[in-house]
């Protein structure tokens, strides 16, 4: 696992944003989970701890005087604390952002008269066009960032254009359910 911490290493981050986690290897391996997949989830763990971290810091720049380009500009320091050199390398953090935003949007439960499905969560109108739009962007962002790789082979340039397709035709989707969401935020309106 080059360039991953280590086991001890992510609890240690956690600890110290103040999530206390123990790491049971010899039961994970009975339910089938290796290593990796430990230190994959220890990880994503940390991710979430750091961005609640980021959310209050940016609470507190916004209470201090931080206005939204300020904001946008503190926001861009993700790329460079992911090293980020290339265009490339951006697209691919993009890529990577919104194919788990889509990812978490399926696998999270909501309210709503959308029962849960297999693995796609349930929900509202709302939430399902959310989720069209979420899997619209890591389609595109899947195929850009191919495109901007000057490394690709020619099979990541068919992937690509059927992540590309697939994006299109979820957006079409999600346009389809736009002249409901307009109903529903003139109605939101006029109970102001």
């Amino acid at each position: 696992m080059a360039g991953v911490l280590s086991l001890d290493e992510l609890v240690g981050l956690l600890d110290r944003f103040g999530m206390r986690v123990e790491v049971d290897l010899p039961g994970a391996a009975a339910d089938g989970v290796g290593p990796e997949l430990v230190a994959a989830r220890l990880a994503h763990a940390l991710v979430g701890a750091v961005e609640a971290h980021a959310t209050r810091a940016e609470d507190a720049a916004r209470q201090a005087g931080a206005g939204p380009a300020d904001l946008g500009n503190v926001a861009l320091m993700a790329f460079a604390g992911a090293g980020c050199a290339a265009e490339d390398d951006e697209w691919a953090l993009l890529e990577w952002r919104a194919t788990r935003l889509a990812m978490v949007l399926s696998g999270l439960d909501f309210t709503g008269p959308f029962p849960r499905h297999d693995q796609i969560g349930a929900g509202d109108a709302l939430v399902r066009t959310i989720r069209t739009v979420a899997a619209a962007l890591a389609g595109m962002t899947s195929a850009k960032h191919t495109a901007s790789n000057p490394r690709r082979g020619p099979q990541d340039a068919r992937d690509a254009a059927r992540a590309l397709s697939r994006g299109m035709d979820a957006l079409e989707q999600a346009a389809a359910d736009a002249p409901l969401h307009r109903t529903l935020s003139q109605l939101m309106e006029m109970t102001e």
